[in-house]
């Protein structure tokens, strides 16, 4: 049965990590029940299989509808995963592996994937949206140029865009948000030339790279949201607060910080220590950073859910709480998607009913 975009209230991208599986994993069954992630595609960390990243998913998430997007190609290995991965990415036939894959996953709502073959990238299309259940067109920057020929592809093979969900993802979000605004309106506009009955999200990630002398950062892929959002049929996504690129090597272990998302800003909170520091003096300044969210002006003890409880029990001295990045990320993410699913509703964010083993 295809899904009512209309109900979708926010479509945060994911992917198959470990923060962003346990921020899920955790959230109120309400707010899963409400928010419809996109999870891109991707080896679950060291694991040899596909199935493992399939298992991750239903571990955090059950057998809740999820849309399902082929990740980017990572660093050459020779494991099964990344040859199953292959397999998936391959055009012939329609990209008939893709499509099987979800006629094995009910669940999954199916994002097409792009392909230099025309026929085979239009077989593919029809074959999904023959699925009913739903169709997603993710669209990133290296292809805005083509949205009107994509949407054309889509519309001619989906009634117009019936059940179709299209997101132009922005990657980088900062300050310029009014002028990014501008072109998302063009982008619109062409998509509902040639598919006037479909959905729109605007997707992207203004989560800071660096944190020197920073210690609030207003959230602007939400600004360029709200910006125009009253041209209807529009959806709200971002990162889950992720940043765009992940931060690989070199920087060594970052100082310790906690950070706490409200509805159009994020809140830090970090140590001056930087560099290598023994195991208990991490623990303390991790301490006293979640002492600090917890003493801050906009600090809601009101809303009760796993990212809440992890700072409260860090603040407390529990070293089984935030004790690394991972862990800060994890519970910023968590924080974040309650948020932002409730946006439009913040008081319904605090209705929660659930107990977490940390």
């Amino acid at each position: 049965m295809t899904i009512e975009w209309s109900d979708v209230p926010y479509l945060p991208l994911l992917s198959i990590r470990p923060a962003e599986m346990r921020a899920l994993e955790e959230l109120p069954n309400t707010t899963k029940d409400r928010l419809l992630p996109i999870v891109h595609l991707r080896p679950w960390v060291t694991a040899h299989r596909l199935e493992s990243a399939t298992d991750r998913i239903a571990q955090a998430y059950g057998q809740r509808r999820v849309v399902i997007a082929m990740g980017e190609r990572e660093q050459a290995n020779e494991k099964p995963v990344h040859t199953q991965l292959e397999t998936l990415r391959q055009p012939g036939y329609g990209f008939r592996h893709w499509c099987e894959f979800f006629e094995a996953n009910e669940n999954y709502i199916p994002a097409i994937q792009f392909s230099s073959e025309t026929t085979q990238e239009e077989a593919q299309i029809a074959r999904l949206y023959g699925m009913d259940r739903g169709l997603m067109v993710i669209i990133e920057r290296f292809a805005f140029e083509a949205i009107g020929l994509i949407a054309r592809r889509v519309g001619e093979r989906s009634q117009g865009g019936q059940g179709v969900c299209f997101v132009i993802d922005f990657g980088v979000a900062n300050r310029d948000h009014l002028q990014v605004a501008a072109a998302a309106v063009e982008y619109i506009n062409a998509i509902r030339e040639h598919a006037p009955h479909a959905h729109v999200s605007i997707s992207a990630s203004s989560f800071p790279d660096t944190f020197n002398g920073v210690d609030e950062q207003p959230i602007y892929e939400r600004r360029l949201f709200n910006t125009i959002s009253s041209r209807g049929r529009l959806i709200y996504s971002d990162r889950g607060s992720a940043r765009v690129e992940r931060q690989t090597g070199g920087g060594g272990m970052p100082a310790p910080r906690v950070d706490y998302p409200l509805l159009d800003l994020w809140d830090f909170y970090r140590s001056e220590l930087t560099g290598r520091l023994e195991p208990e003096v991490r623990l303390k300044e991790y301490q006293a950073q979640a002492a600090a969210a917890m003493a801050s002006a906009h600090w809601n003890p009101a809303l009760r859910v796993w990212g809440t409880l992890m700072i409260e029990r860090t603040a407390a001295g529990d070293t089984s709480a935030i004790s690394n990045p991972q862990k800060a990320t994890a519970a910023r993410i968590n924080l974040h998607l309650q948020r932002q699913t409730f946006y439009n509703a913040p008081n319904a964010a605090e209705d929660t009913d659930e107990d977490w083993s940390g």
